[in-house]
């Protein structure tokens, strides 16, 4: 079968790899059909997030069909349309032990894409504890963004909302932003968005939740909602990393800054002012207490429109298209400003639906 393989940094490339099969008991050997390009791959590939072990095939956020079931799997069959939670977690370690099993002490060796064999491939080595069925009238497509709709989920379980009248903002219109900013008017806050990219701002802008404002400045976006580019806002999730500063020094008292950005950069944060403003900086990573099973149920619901986010999907050997639509140029060993509108970009593995 072929693989997507990491093989070290900007060297990644499609290879032939052993077909799978069943091991465990409990091993699930599922046929691909599409597979979300997340920043995660990207920053694998070009070295910004330095976690994956060269060999790994990468890819993480995924559907198929059942093409194998080890000899102990009951819930379900061969032939069964999947998407598959990518997180492990022992349940043993301290870490699960204590309520943190997306930080699991196990995480070397099993997590999918990073150190674990990824779904950018024709086939994907599942346990059966890891799957939820799909309903027929959820696509393949739509079900691939259950994993990052998780993630979102996990942060914003973290910000502890109890008033929905508040003044909240979502930086970046990205895949991640674009989720955030849904998954908190599904809550009833109808956050604002700002984002500079022209490319991501034109695909944002028709897709936005309703009343759900977007602005290329952030001062611009608070002199024009609360008439003062000074005005303090309670909460904002920063999908860019960029802009920490800039957002402490706009909380209000009890505000929290959620940052989800992957990125190797630094803060300065006035000490005082955390304890003094009852001020929260939360960091969010992966799913976490059942966020995995309702992402799919929002999806499948129609809650969040899964379908819309998607803007772009390509053919396997495709991939170095994919990658460069996010603005990561493997064939030039470069990162490139976006060119087209785009939210979520898959890769179509294969024709199952």
């Amino acid at each position: 079968m072929k693989a997507l393989k990491f093989n070290r940094v900007w060297d990644v490339q499609i290879q032939d790899v052993e077909p799978l099969r069943c091991v465990e008991p409990d091993d699930v050997v599922v046929d691909i059909a599409v597979c979300g390009v997340c920043g995660t791959d990207v920053g694998i590939i070009t070295g910004s997030y330095p976690v994956a072990i060269p060999g790994t095939t990468l890819g993480h956020e995924t559907t198929g069909v059942i093409a194998e079931i080890g000899k102990s799997v009951t819930r379900f069959n061969v032939g069964d349309r999947v998407v598959i939670n990518p997180t492990y977690s022992c349940g043993h370690c301290r870490m699960c032990q204590t309520g943190s099993p997306n930080h699991c002490e196990k995480k070397l060796g099993t997590e999918a894409g990073v150190s674990y064999d990824g779904a950018f491939a024709e086939q994907y080595l599942a346990k059966e504890s890891s799957l939820i069925k799909l309903d027929d009238h959820v696509s393949m497509e739509e079900a691939s963004l259950t994993e990052p709709l998780s993630c979102t989920l996990t942060g914003v379980d973290k910000l502890g909302i109890t008033h929905t009248n508040i003044r909240a903002a979502v930086a970046g219109a990205g895949p991640m932003g674009m989720l955030y900013i849904w998954a908190l008017h599904a809550r009833g806050v109808k956050a604002f968005m700002v984002e500079k990219n022209e490319n991501r701002v034109q695909f944002a802008k028709e897709n936005l939740p309703p009343e759900c404002e977007l602005y290329t400045d952030f001062d611009e976006a608070l002199a024009q909602r609360y008439g003062d580019k000074l005005a303090l806002i309670d909460l904002c999730v920063d999908t860019t990393g960029q802009l920490t500063e800039y957002i402490f020094e706009h909380l209000a008292p009890g505000g929290k800054l959620l940052n989800v950005a992957l990125k190797d950069k630094y803060a300065n944060l006035d000490i005082l002012k955390i304890a003094d403003k009852s001020l929260s900086v939360i960091g969010s990573i992966d799913s976490l207490n059942n966020s995995f099973e309702r992402a799919y149920t929002m999806i499948r619901d129609g809650v969040i429109p899964a379908g819309r986010l998607v803007s772009q999907i390509f053919d396997f050997n495709d991939y170095l298209q994919a990658f460069l639509t996010v603005g990561c140029d493997i064939a030039c060993k470069s990162q490139k400003p976006l060119f087209t509108p785009n939210c979520k970009v898959l890769i179509r593995i294969s024709d199952l639906k």
